[in-house]
């Protein structure tokens, strides 16, 4: 149960992260865009950022759908144990 909160969490602050960070300061002050042009001009293509966005959206969609089954099968464990006594 623990590993797979820990999974949960993780998919969900990732997928913020990639949601907000490819369209703040931090992204395109990135050290690494500085050293290569055309690697420059490619992360600074807004489809390019739409994509990390997007990927961010995934990340949050598999954490929400993780959390939203630990849920249901933590409310039917006591059902599945009054009814086997």
């Amino acid at each position: 149960m623990s590993l797979a909160l820990f999974f949960a969490l993780y998919c969900l602050e990732a997928g913020l992260f990639f949601i907000v960070v490819p369209w703040t300061r931090v992204w395109t002050l990135s050290p690494l865009w500085h050293t290569n042009a055309v690697l420059a001009a490619w992360a600074l293509n807004p489809f390019v950022r739409g994509f990390v966005s997007g990927f961010g959206v995934v990340h949050v969609i598999i954490g929400i759908k993780d959390i939203v089954v630990m849920a249901r099968e933590r409310r039917a464990e006591p059902l599945e144990e009054t009814h086997s006594r």
